[in-house]
């Protein structure tokens, strides 16, 4: 399917044999993100424990949320660059990277929960700048609506739309069916665990076009990005032209809830906007993070 979260899981990038000369770089890279500060922590939420990784200093903090199935190692280079304005603060949900499996609920409002009880026991006042990117910003967005007294911002990174599916059959009919039988072939290869409890939960929030307690975002500083990239050879709709105009339009409506907002859309980005233009989600983070600073 198309390369952006309108399929839920994001495409792996393939690997290769690197030359020695650039294991060596990514090694140094390594021992310099540790002396910027950023080490990872197990921390407990209930029965089990998430691995955070906090730099930086100042406030409001930044805290970032993660794609499907993903790790915070996604986050990391932009940790790094961010961690030079404010604290900076990246997790992995129960189950991914180094967080513990335990957690038998992968919901959406599950994992809202677990984001609070971490930052309650994070020495970190509230409020916080929340930037998330695809499914990570059907979190966000939950999190804002049940704590919204504890967000001063946000930002989204081509973010999941709860409705998307049923918004690109109103383009193609067939799309619907097509996503499901696309999810039933990969959770078929999955064993149980916390990846395919996520692809459940995605499945089952774009057929029913919600997410419970979900809210209209409040008028807060806000930053939308967008890939526009498409593909008329496209196997599924949403990867053309017409399913990226409807995209936008659901990005769009996040956006205008805002009267301190931005909406940056992009051709050069595909779903990974923040390995493809990472400049672009920094400087719309600074957006927020300058405009929440000011009130």
């Amino acid at each position: 399917m198309a390369d952006h979260s309108v399929n839920g899981l994001e495409k792996k990038r393939p690997s290769w044999r690197q030359p020695e000369w650039v294991i060596t770089l990514l090694l140094v890279a390594l021992s310099a993100a540790v002396a910027g500060g950023q080490t990872h922590t197990l921390v407990s939420v209930g029965d089990h424990r998430l691995d955070v990784v906090r730099a930086g200093e100042g406030g409001p903090a930044v805290v970032f949320e993660t794609g499907l199935a993903d790790s915070l190692d996604v986050w990391l280079p932009m940790l790094r660059t961010i961690s030079e304005y404010t604290t900076v603060i990246a997790y992995s949900r129960a189950g991914f990277g180094r967080s513990d499996e335990r957690s038998p609920d992968h919901s959406v409002p599950h994992a809202a929960a677990d984001l609070n009880e971490l930052l309650h026991r994070l020495p970190i006042k509230p409020p916080y700048i929340l930037v998330a990117r695809s499914y990570g910003s059907l979190i966000s967005r939950l999190y804002t609506s049940l704590y919204p007294s504890e967000v001063a911002g946000i930002v989204l990174v081509d973010g999941t739309h709860e409705q998307q599916v049923q918004q690109f059959g109103t383009v193609d009919s067939a799309y619907p069916r097509e996503f499901r039988i696309f999810y039933d072939s990969v959770l078929a290869r999955l064993p149980p665990g916390a990846e395919a409890a996520e692809i459940l939960e995605t499945v089952r929030i774009q057929a029913r076009g919600a997410v419970p307690g979900l809210q209209p975002l409040p008028d807060i500083p806000i930053a939308v990005l967008t890939s526009m990239r498409s593909d008329e050879s496209s196997q599924y709709v949403n990867g053309t032209a017409r399913g990226h105009e409807v995209w936008r339009a659901l990005h769009d409506e996040w956006f205008r809830r805002s009267r301190n907002g931005i909406h940056i859309e992009t051709t050069r980005s595909g779903h990974g906007i923040q390995d493809d233009e990472p400049a672009l989600v920094a400087m719309a983070i600074r957006f927020v993070l300058d405009r929440v600073r000011a009130q």
